[in-house]
């Protein structure tokens, strides 16, 4: 319905005058029933009279941090931003009672993007002016509150000026799984590009409704926002904590809002099958839930299965699970399953895969791993399968990295011209095609299909063989109940040219066992299932593993700590 129009800037200033009425958010405040809500002509004047006050205070391809809580004074600001062309720079908020402790992040963005203002709430505002060491930290960086009542006034002294495809929307920073956070610079074409495929491959329309707990920071979450307003239909938001805090609103609030789509990475599904109770699920319709998508790296085919076995009572369809692939650095998705397609999986050799060989098993035991697919290729873009080192294409029995190239890769990273080249600017070194994105991901394509393995960077190999860190990690997590779920991180370190085995674990202080048991557990299950020997163990408490705001481990920062020994209360073994 919207493809002719060139900008989110464009379908929205259609619908705040064709649909004023029509109710665009709705916001969950606890995550059940405070609730506040946007029309379109609400949304329209409030970005109108941010765009008017950034255009007072910067100038069109300046940067703004957008420092909110989830809510919709976010998504007020973001398309603020949008309308002065000003790029918005979607970041974790500080928490009013301790700034300080996310600041670290907020000021390494700053740094890279060099923003020229920051648009925040009144109360964090205050916060931050009453602590002059935080204030200082921000510079010259102007900080403005959008929440102030006074600002709606300006909104017919908004400029409008013409948005061309190729102009930057704004700055998706990466969210640091596997490196330092980079700025990804997505154009309005990459933008309506990708919410166009996804609209298609999910199969929504007017009549669909979404409900969202992603926080809008995470590209997951942000694209998710967009797509309502683009196809034009009303979403749910809940905040991220509430739902983390209790799991059963996400599926209250799709059973009570009737809502069509809905998803998460592994993790929620998986918080959902433990925390909620047999006698709660009475509670829930799930009748309505066409759409559940899974966009995790890879996706775990048990988490699938253990979550439509447990809600089947609730009326959920398995057939609505729609696993996808998606990074920032492409907009989102790249690939997506059909809708109304119960996951494919395939059953293949352990050790072939040791081996980047794709090789078939007919049987689910010993051996094997289970992987899901991911969809097929879209016809407008275009998927290789490469050999990281060799940079030609694999055959179609190997594992290798996924290339992507299509409209909706995006155009770089910010201020970081090398990583562009290296990362955007990949070609075949036979024939030459390209220029493809480098995903970093590993994977296959079979019989159209893609696959996904691991990331490239957390790949471990010992004595010649691939070992996927998360497939470790899914087999320390069973190897003791102390283990607490989604509480490990498997990385490697090189000393003295050897690669060594880490195992980070948080430990469920509510097992009254000894340490040395559960270490004993581990060692033994990761030399059962992958005849590998750990070198180190260590034990910290619940929550000492850093993750991002999607609940993927973040590595990278897992080495750093183990190496600088700074995870806090360790025990070593």
């Amino acid at each position: 319905m919207t493809h002719w129009q060139a900008s989110l800037v464009d379908i929205l200033r259609w619908r705040g005058k064709e649909q004023p009425h029509q109710l665009a958010y709705r916001y969950l405040n606890d995550g059940e029933y405070d609730e506040v809500v946007m029309t379109y002509k609400d949304l329209d004047r409030r970005a109108r009279a941010i765009a008017a006050l950034l255009q007072s205070s910067a100038k069109e391809g300046d940067r703004a941090l957008l420092i909110f809580p989830p809510g919709l004074d976010f998504i007020a600001a973001f398309f603020g931003c949008l309308y002065a062309k000003i790029f918005a720079i979607p970041a974790y908020p500080p928490h009013p009672a301790r700034p300080e402790r996310n600041l670290p992040v907020i000021l390494r963005i700053a740094n890279d993007a060099k923003p020229a203002v920051a648009l925040l709430t009144l109360p964090l505002l205050d916060v931050i002016k009453s602590r002059k060491a935080i204030s200082d930290e921000f510079g010259d960086i102007k900080l403005l509150a959008t929440d102030n009542k006074e600002i709606d006034e300006w909104a017919d002294e908004w400029k409008q000026s013409e948005i061309a495809g190729n102009d930057i929307a704004f700055l998706q920073y990466t969210s640091g799984s596997t490196t330092i956070p980079k700025g990804v610079i997505i154009s309005h074409s990459n933008l309506v590009h990708n919410l166009g495929f996804i609209e298609n491959s999910f199969g929504l329309t007017t009549k669909s409704h979404t409900v969202f707990w992603l926080p809008p920071y995470h590209d997951m979450g942000l694209i998710g926002i967009l797509q309502a307003l683009y196809t034009g239909y009303p979403a749910t938001l809940i905040p991220h904590l509430m739902f983390l805090q209790r799991p059963i609103r996400w599926l209250q609030a799709i059973s009570r809002f009737h809502a069509t789509c809905s998803g998460g990475p592994n993790f929620a599904y998986d918080l959902c099958t433990r925390k909620i109770k047999p006698e709660q699920r009475q509670q829930i319709d799930l009748s309505s839930w066409e759409v559940a998508f899974n966009g995790s790296e890879p996706i775990y085919h048990k988490s699938l299965e253990q979550f439509a076995d447990y809600f089947s009572p609730c009326d959920f369809s398995r057939d609505a699970f729609l696993p996808c692939y998606g990074l920032a650095e492409s907009t989102l998705m790249v690939v997506g399953a059909p809708k109304s397609r119960s996951p494919l999986t395939r059953n293949l050799s352990n050790s072939g895969l040791e081996h980047n060989q794709v090789i078939n098993s007919y049987e689910k035991a010993g051996d094997t791993r289970t992987l899901v697919s991911c969809g097929q290729n879209p016809p407008d873009h275009k998927i290789r399968i490469v050999n990281a080192e060799t940079l030609a294409p694999c055959a179609v029995d190997e594992v290798g990295e996924i290339w992507v190239s299509g409209p909706s890769v995006a155009n770089g990273y910010w201020n970081k011209p090398r990583e562009t080249e290296c990362t955007f600017g990949a070609m075949l070194c036979n024939s030459k095609e390209g220029p493809f994105l480098r995903t970093g991901d590993l994977g296959f394509l079979y019989e159209g299909e893609l696959y996904i393995t691991g990331r490239l960077k957390n790949l471990i190999i010992s004595e010649g063989k691939n070992h996927y860190p998360h497939d470790i990690e899914r087999t320390v997590e069973d190897a003791h109940p102390a283990i607490r779920p989604a509480g490990c991180a498997v990385f490697s370190i090189s000393k003295s040219g050897i690669e060594q085995i880490i195992i980070i674990v948080e430990r469920d202080q509510k097992h009254i066992v000894k340490d040395d048991e559960v270490v004993i557990a581990i060692r033994r299950a990761v030399s059962i299932n992958h005849e590998l020997f750990v070198n180190d163990i260590r034990l910290i408490n619940a929550g000492g593993i850093p993750k991002t705001t999607s609940g993927k481990t973040r590595h990278f920062l897992c080495k750093e700590y183990y190496l600088a020994g700074t995870f806090n209360e360790i025990k070593s073994i």
